[in-house]
């Protein structure tokens, strides 16, 4: 199974997570990273560190939350350390769901790619169109 590691900025792993036990309970190979204020890069570093081995897979995807970030960075230089380490910006909810559940399937490129497809497709923005006439005869 791929594993994934939620990492950003203050409580926003850990509110991901939330919302997923929310939706689809809790979920093996899932660890969360907080950077808070009093926490160093180095400090974060070593965290998402302690995430990547807490999961021992042979693949992981780190999610992040702003691209550019000390948590994405950090990341981002984990990664080229070890081997099946792959890392997304960006993260929402939909992305994440998209893959949870088969994460046995694919490797960990192929569902990084089916995240950011997902994460990208599922923002959406709604637009009311009205008619002249719509409201001749009131509301």
């Amino acid at each position: 199974m791929i594993g994934v590691v939620i990492v950003g900025h203050g409580e926003f792993a850990k509110g991901l997570n939330s919302v997923l036990e929310l939706i689809a309970g809790p979920q093996k190979t899932l660890e969360t990273v907080s950077f808070l204020q009093s926490d160093s890069s180095e400090d974060l570093r070593g965290n998402i560190k302690e995430a990547l081995e807490c999961l021992d897979t042979e693949e992981t995807l780190i999610f992040t939350d702003i691209p550019g970030g000390t948590p994405f960075k950090e990341s981002v230089l984990l990664s080229t350390e070890h081997n099946g380490v792959e890392v997304i910006a960006g993260t929402n909810i939909p992305m994440l769901l998209e893959i949870l559940f088969d994460r046995k399937d694919g490797n960990v490129s192929e569902i990084k790619e089916r995240a950011m497809n997902t994460g990208k497709d599922q923002i959406i923005s709604f637009e009311v169109e009205a008619e002249e006439d719509d409201f001749e005869d009131g509301i």
